[in-house]
């Protein structure tokens, strides 16, 4: 499928520069097959701004003494768009959201991040999965609503700010993550935000259904409390009623899809193609391409 048109603050830089580029290839227009040694820019990457949790207090129920770091300015560049929730599974607004994470073959822990609700520069960009974006704002450690806070200090890191576009690429790369790991906050952290890919899920008991939110518990063993069993959740598309079926004991070879995290862990599919049935072959990275 075409890819829309868009527009970015960039497009006079790369016009002026064509001339350049054209002599480089060859006399022909093409451009240089040499890349810029800036192409990601010379910003952070998330991996560089986001850790472990430091101030983790299981005896902090409510999260009212916390040692959180505060919201601090970051400018991450060069990253690669994993998602974009433009489903509102719940009819007022649940959308907005854009899912980044550093741009690898092999994907490390602590690539992801949520951006919320990010203003564009220039305001009329309209950007896709698999854009290469900047993000210039500020990162935040979410404590939950105020009405209710996330417990034990457990905090949601993502960034508030502007998104602009950088280049085309292509898809990103699930990086593969052990289901034992989400069976805690402190395990699961590291992947919060990254596209990933979960083998041998299996769901336990039927789905939920409730203010169109709808979820299904992964069965990951005995001994893991309530709060800490992680679920596939429709945050990105209809998965309700466009599948596939999430009743009690169904299985899959893996699921791919962005982890959020809000009071509680959720692999977010971003289309059917994302569930890999037994005996099917593994979906392609850009299984899911708009």
């Amino acid at each position: 499928m075409a890819r829309p048109p868009r527009t970015s603050s960039a497009l006079p830089l790369i016009a002026a520069a064509a001339p350049l580029l054209g002599a480089c290839g060859g006399g022909n227009g093409d451009a240089s097959a040499i890349p810029l040694a800036d192409e990601r820019g010379g910003g952070a990457r998330i991996a560089e701004i986001v850790g472990d949790a430091g101030w983790l207090d299981p005896r902090d129920e409510e999260s009212r003494r916390c040692a959180a770091p505060p919201a601090r300015r970051a400018q991450v560049t060069g990253a690669t768009l994993v998602a974009i929730d433009s489903f509102d599974e719940t009819g007022e607004g649940a959308r907005g959201n854009h899912y980044v994470q550093d741009s690898a073959d092999k994907p490390v822990p602590y690539s992801g991040m949520t951006v919320f609700q990010p203003a564009f520069d220039p305001p009329d960009l309209r950007l896709i999965p698999g854009d290469v974006v900047d993000v210039l704002g500020e990162l935040t450690e979410f404590l939950g609503p105020s009405a209710g806070r996330f417990g034990g200090c457990r905090t949601l890191p993502e960034l508030g700010g502007t998104m602009s576009f950088r280049f085309e690429d292509r898809p990103a790369v699930p990086i593969r993550v052990p289901l034992d790991d989400l069976r805690g906050y402190a395990s699961a952290r590291p992947y919060i935000g990254m596209l990933v890919r979960v083998e041998g899920v299996r769901i336990a008991g039927d789905p939920s259904s409730r203010d169109g939110r709808y979820a299904a518990s992964i069965n990951v063993g005995a001994g893991v409390p309530p709060a800490d069993v992680p679920s596939l959740s429709n945050e990105l598309y209809d998965l309700e009623r466009e599948g596939p079926p999430l009743a009690d004991s169904a299985s899959f070879r893996s699921v791919t899809g962005v982890l959020t995290y809000f009071y509680g862990f959720k692999i977010a599919p971003r289309c059917p193609a994302d569930f890999e049935l037994e005996g099917a072959p593994l979906p392609s990275d850009d299984a899911c391409a708009p």
